[in-house]
Parts: structure tokens; C-alpha cells; sequence
């Protein structure tokens, strides 16, 4: 079973993204994983703290979250091979493949629901 990298991170209340490298072996997997851990944005907090794997607490915003994974327009090499991204804000977790788009993980996991 082959392990993909993510980010997770949580909307700080410096209107900034805090994140940390995660490792599973799929999106759906993480996206339960969270929705059922860390629903809140307290939970998300500390999970992405207590995880604290090469953490990032300063991405200037959203934006810069998803760069890496929006090499083509943001010129951010995708060192850490991502796969996606996670972000708790606006009182749930959402999913990015793309450092553009973010969907709620209800929506893009139907199974996370």
C-alpha cells in the first residue's frame, strides 16, 4: 500500500495558515481520519500541533498554503511531493488537489459525511 503526502493545517486567527506534513494512504482515508478526531477548529489545532511533522506556521495565507500545489502559476516547486492539502476554516475541513480550488470535505469524501 503506497503512502501519499499531505498538509494539514487549520486557519490561524492571525488570518494565516499553520500546517504540518502528513502521511496516509489516501485522501479519503485523511479526510475521515479528521472529520471524525478533529471536527472543530480547537480540535484541528491541536491535532495539527500534536502531529508537528516539519511544521510550516507561516504561509501567508491560503494562497501561499496551496502554492506548491499550483506550481504552474505560483512558481513553488512541490518539494514535499503533495498530494493535497487540508485546511480547517470556516468551521470545516476542506480538501485542495489543486492550491486553488477548496471543497468542503463532506462534499469531496461523500464517505466523510
Amino acid at each position: 500500500m503506497e503512502i501519499k503526502n499531505f498538509r494539514i493545517g487549520y486557519y490561524t486567527l492571525r488570518e494565516d495558515v499553520c500546517s504540518t506534513f502528513y502521511q496516509k494512504t489516501s485522501a479519503e482515508k485523511l479526510a475521515e481520519q479528521l472529520h471524525t478526531v478533529a471536527p472543530t477548529w480547537e480540535d484541528a489545532k491541536h491535532f495539527v500541533h500534536l502531529a508537528q511533522w516539519n511544521m510550516i506556521d507561516d504561509h501567508a495565507g491560503v494562497d501561499g498554503y496551496g502554492d506548491p500545489l499550483c506550481t504552474r502559476i505560483s512558481g513553488v516547486k512541490n518539494s514535499e511531493d503533495l498530494e493535497g492539502l487540508f485546511l480547517h476554516m470556516k468551521g470545516v475541513w476542506h480538501y485542495s488537489d489543486n492550491g486553488i480550488d477548496w471543497e468542503p470535505i463532506t462534499e469531496a469524501f461523500l464517505e466523510a459525511a
